[in-house]
């Protein structure tokens, strides 16, 4: 077992997860369409089972989950928080989630390439969380 490798992506998915989650929540009552907000709704109950699932793997494997970082978190908050200064509509908290799909897609995908000797659930989870993503980013494209 390549443990390294697993423990890597377990946590970077860790850290994924709970940027999206921090981020849904940053734009869900910014909505003013109801499609949106239960799009944004199911995602976000998507990405809560994932996250649960995510934490019992690091259990298993004796780790401590891993959160984005002080910085990156801040300017996330502020890039969402001027965007909708700029322009408080619905197609603006569409295309911040789109951007922000498209940023863990790419992210995951380094992540998979960079652990490749990760065993079969931390690859698995993964991948399930970057169809978690591209699932939110398809259901957003109606609101651009």
């Amino acid at each position: 077992m390549h443990t390294e490798d697993t423990e890597g992506i377990l946590q970077e998915c860790d850290a994924g997860v709970k940027t999206a989650l921090d981020s849904i929540d940053a734009v869900i009552d910014r909505t003013n369409n109801e499609e949106l907000r239960t799009a944004l709704k199911k995602s976000r109950t998507e990405h809560v089972q994932l996250a649960n699932e995510i934490t019992t793997l690091l259990d298993e494997h004796g780790l401590a989950g891993k959160d984005q970082s002080g910085m990156a978190k801040l300017m996330t908050h502020t890039k969402i928080a001027a965007e909708l200064l700029m322009e408080p509509t619905d197609a603006t908290v569409a295309e911040l989630m789109i951007d922000g799909c498209n940023m863990g897609i790419k992210k995951l995908s380094e992540y998979i390439n960079r652990f490749p000797t990760a065993t079969g659930p931390a690859v698995k989870i993964s991948e399930r969380l970057i169809k978690t993503e591209q699932e939110l980013m398809d259901a957003m494209r109606v609101f651009l």
